[in-house]
This record gives structure tokens, sequence and C-alpha cells, in this order.
């Protein structure tokens, strides 16, 4: 037997197993390798024409012009608002509701089925009927406040806004709050479910053992439950920082494909994916695709820059087991 051990070559397993990732290597060349290289080509290509592929020339003209483009701005802002704002705050209140349904035995199964529920709900459907929530004649938010004698408020309404700065800001500020209240309805479900399992894989002789020294409930959870949570709290941070950087069908769910409320056509609510999709839509003219791959390659290059650095700050504040 030990002789057979001795007569096993590493180089024919390390063979085999590259033979048997060959086919899952190919494919992440096919879609995904050469789709990055072609779409950072593609960018730099001068009033190319998608149809001909003919192309005067290379700039990076078209960055410029993105970076310096006020509805990019704007669609940088808005997305970091559902990163920076919707993200953390979704976060929060799914580990409060985890905890909470942790820490109850009766009805835990019926209520992160509830819970869940958001996950399998269809994204436009539920952005549609957000939409109605806030609608301002018919929408049940307005038909509350009246119950208090409060009068209709214009939540996705643009009707009356140009040329008033104080209105626009108004009615932006209204808008950022009708998404922010969807972004964290829609995103508390999975991480609802991931912290719940994370939790229930705690061995409790843990906090058993704190609370016989009598250690607080607030100490139990900054020194043992969330550091043993840690792991899948940068997994839900990381992944949960990547879909809300690429947002784009819950804007257009509760705004429409104007990206904005009624009666507005400045495209207030734009995300960096909306202003790529918009982009695409004149794919006929010559520079349209080309401008359309230099913003979304500046997405992918803000994706992978967070991305990077959340792992690199994670170091301090992880440990596994």
């Amino acid at each position: 037997m030990a002789a057979m051990k001795r007569d096993r070559n590493p180089l024919s397993d390390d063979r085999k197993a590259y033979f048997y990732l060959l086919p899952a290597f190919v494919l992440l060349v096919i879609f995904t390798v050469y789709p990055v290289i072609n779409t950072i080509i593609t960018s730099v290509k001068l009033d190319y024409r998608f149809l001909t592929g003919v192309y005067n020339g290379f700039s990076f003209g078209h960055y410029l012009d993105i970076l310096r483009d006020k509805t990019f701005q704007r669609a940088c802002l808005n997305t970091a608002f559902i990163a920076f704002i919707c993200v953390p705050a979704s976060l929060i209140t799914a580990l409060v509701t985890a905890l909470l349904l942790n820490s109850i035995k009766a009805l835990r199964n019926f209520l992160t089925t509830l819970y869940y529920l958001p996950q399998v709900t269809n994204i436009i459907a539920a952005g549609m009927v957000f939409a109605l929530l806030f609608h301002t004649n018919s929408g049940f938010i307005n038909l509350v406040l009246g119950w208090f004698g409060m009068d209709p408020v214009p939540w996705i309404s643009g009707v009356g806004i140009a040329g008033s700065a104080d209105l626009y800001t108004r009615s932006y500020i209204r808008c950022l709050f009708i998404l922010f209240i969807y972004s964290l309805w829609q995103g508390l479900s999975l991480k609802v479910i991931l912290f719940l399992s994370g939790l229930q894989n705690i061995n409790p002789q843990y906090r058993q053992a704190a609370e016989i020294d009598g250690t607080s409930q607030w100490n139990i959870f900054r020194k043992i439950t969330f550091p043993l949570l840690s792991p899948v709290t940068m997994y839900v941070l990381i992944t949960s920082v990547i879909t809300a950087l690429k947002s784009y069908a819950s804007v257009v769910a509760l705004f429409g494909d104007s990206y904005g409320p009624i009666g507005d056509n400045s495209k207030m609510m734009i995300t960096i994916v909306g202003y790529i999709i918009d982009s695409l839509g004149d794919y006929l003219s010559p520079g349209a695709i080309s401008k359309a791959s230099a913003a979304a390659f500046i997405l992918l290059l803000i994706i992978v820059i967070l991305t990077a650095l959340q792992f690199y700050f994670s170091k301090k504040w992880v440990h596994y087991k």
C-alpha cells in the first residue's frame, strides 16, 4: 500500500484536475474574459459603427465626454445612494430581523417564509405595486395621510417642477425616499435568510457560557455573535454592494423608462446601468456603442475597486473559525 502511494505522480493528478476544469475555463473565457476585453477595445474606437464595424481610429474621448456628462454624474450619485445608503440600512435591518427570528421558536419557519417572499416576487411587478402605493391621487400612502388631515403628497409627480430648483429638489428627495423604502424591502429577504443560517451555525455553548458568567446581551453580540457571523456579513455586504451598483430594474419599475417622476424629463433617478442602456438605445449612431462600452468599463472598474477595498479592510474585522 505504501509503495502504491509512493508511485503516484502528483503531476499526473494536476493534469487530470486541469482537464476536468477545462470546460468551465473555456466557458469563462468565452462569456466573461472575451466580452470584457472586447468592451475595452470597443470603448476607445472613434465613431464606431456597429453594423459595418467601421471606425476612425482610437481615442479616449468617450471617457472624457462621459465623465463631463451631467446625466452620468447624476447616475453615479443615484447609484452611490443605493450602494452606500440603502445597502447598509438593509444590512442592519436584516441582521436585527435575523436575531429576532433566531431568538424565537414559535412560527419561526412561517415568519422566515414571509420574509423570503420578496425574493421570489417579480421585481418589476413589486416596483409597480410600490408606485401605486405612492400614487398622488389614489395611492394608499396619501390615503393614510388624509386620515390625519394632511394634504396629498406628490410622491411620484414631476408636474410643475421645471424651472423651479426648490420644487425639483423636493421631488428628487421624495423619489429617493421611495427608492430607499423599496430597496430596503426588496433586499431584506435573502439577507435575512443568510444571516439566520449563519446564526444557527454558531455553537450555542459560546452564548451559554457567556450568560453563566453574567455577560450582557450587547457584549455577547459584540464579542461572540458578530465576530462568528462576520464571514457571512462580509459575503452579504460584498454581494449586496455589487448588486446595488448594477441597479436598473428597480428604478424602471418605480419610475418607468424615463427614470423619473411623471412629467419630468431630466432623468433624475437614472443609474449607471440605466445610462448604459440609454446609450445603447441609439446604437445605429456612430460612436453610440463605444460610449456605452466606455460607461460599462467605468462601472466595471468601480465594482472591482470597491470589491478589492472591501476584501482588504475585511481582514481587520472578519474572523474565520
